[in-house]
């Protein structure tokens, strides 16, 4: 930065003066911003920099789409979309910075479904189901008023609504039982959404939002089918309000 300077200053001589305010107002403005000649877009997004990622996505747009290289040795390739999530759930990223963020990626084109093929066959998790797995429930609420897709299934062969169960993001979970499948079983855990709100239930999960009992009251409302061996279960049986929640629609 100094070189370019110094040479624009030499540069300078035997101009009008006038011409050689201009040079040196030009140079400055450069030395004043170094944020937006040097941020990138890991770094703008963990530091929750909104202006400074519209910026970078001015000025490039595909950066809305380019993965994000982090983790050990940059071993980690994320959408920035998802990337938002991840720092969230892991607090680098200070809550209530993340809605910004998300807003400028999608206004640029961020493509709210995106899923990478892996070399095992298998696809990523979209940048909803991200949102919905790390408890990011706000992230989640806003790819859906975006026109993300909560049909689309992950790694395990599970949808956001599995995940969104499995953290008690009771709101999440509303708002993705119109337009997923309520019964449908990953290829893992060979569990419906019902199943893993029961089993988040007793097994906090990080990032736990505790709400898996109104989540599966949501579920059964809607028609998910309650499984007998769920009834029998000791946990269950023990807990009025899961047992409730289960029974909400018997007669």
């Amino acid at each position: 930065m100094h070189g370019v300077c110094l040479w624009k200053w030499s540069a300078t001589r035997g101009l009008p003066e006038r011409a050689q305010l201009a040079a040196t107002v030009s140079c400055r403005h450069l030395e004043r911003t170094p944020m937006e000649t040097d941020m990138d877009m890991k770094t703008a997004i963990r530091k929750g920099d909104a202006d400074a990622v519209r910026l970078l996505l001015a000025e490039d747009v595909s950066r809305a789409n380019a993965l994000i290289r982090w983790g050990k040795n940059g071993c980690v390739h994320t959408h920035p979309l998802h990337f938002v999530s991840d720092m969230l759930f892991e607090g680098t990223l200070a809550k209530g910075k993340e809605l910004p963020l998300i807003d400028a990626l999608v206004e640029a084109g961020a493509d709210l479904d995106f899923q990478r093929n892996r070399e095992d066959g298998k696809k990523s998790d979209t940048p909803l189901i991200g949102a919905a797995s790390l408890g990011a429930e706000e992230v989640g609420l806003r790819l859906l008023d975006a026109g993300a897709r909560p049909e689309l299934r992950g790694l395990f062969g599970e949808t956001a609504l599995h995940w969104a169960a499995f953290l008690g993001e009771n709101r999440l979970t509303d708002r993705l039982i119109e337009g997923s499948d309520l019964n449908l079983k990953d290829e893992k855990y060979r569990s419906s959404p019902l199943g893993w709100a029961i089993h988040g239930c007793y097994n906090p999960p990080a990032g736990n939002h505790g709400k898996q009992r109104q989540a599966a009251a949501l579920l059964v409302r809607a028609g998910a089918v309650v499984e007998g061996q769920w009834l029998e279960s000791e946990q269950v049986r023990a807990d009025k309000a899961m047992l409730a929640a289960l029974r909400i629609a018997m007669p």
